[in-house]
């Protein structure tokens, strides 16, 4: 909550993945606050991380604010970054993610009832690793496409 105020007292537009992360301590808090952290399974409190993160990257590509912009911008010749193919590109891959972090959270949420935290964490790094990956390896291809439609 304390960097959500840094943002809003600077004027800052908060990244959409940042809002994500926010938004998952958020209610985590209140389930733990709540008593409701005694009262759903395991694998349901496990998931919840994988589950926001995918609502809020499908969210950022609905909304038009892919939450790889905020990086891909960092790193990206500003010829490309003003291209709407750089835009569409970055569309592309967030939801790569969406798809990773919706896997996840069914994977972990299909654990026993008596699932183990090592499990959960388990599939979210193997998941992971696959998304992240795929990610760079689609977002070579699409830069280097990229380069070459504009020059």
């Amino acid at each position: 909550m304390v960097f959500i105020l840094l943002y809003w007292r600077t004027r800052l537009a908060l990244p959409p993945l940042d809002a994500g992360i926010a938004l998952y301590f958020l209610l985590y808090s209140v389930i733990g606050f709540t008593g409701l952290a005694q009262k759903l399974p395991p694998p349901v409190l496990f998931a919840l991380c994988p589950a926001v993160l995918a609502m809020t990257s499908i969210l950022s590509v609905v909304t038009g604010r892919p939450f790889t912009l905020a990086y891909a911008h960092r790193y990206a010749p500003e010829h490309i970054r003003e291209r709407h193919s750089f835009f569409q590109a970055n569309q592309i891959i967030t939801l790569l993610w969406f798809i990773g972090f919706t896997t996840a959270a069914i994977a972990i949420s299909t654990l026993p009832a008596q699932g183990k935290p090592a499990q959960a964490a388990l599939i979210f790094i193997s998941v992971m690793g696959v998304t992240v990956t795929v990610s760079i390896i689609v977002g070579r291809w699409l830069h280097v496409r990229l380069v070459r439609v504009a020059s």
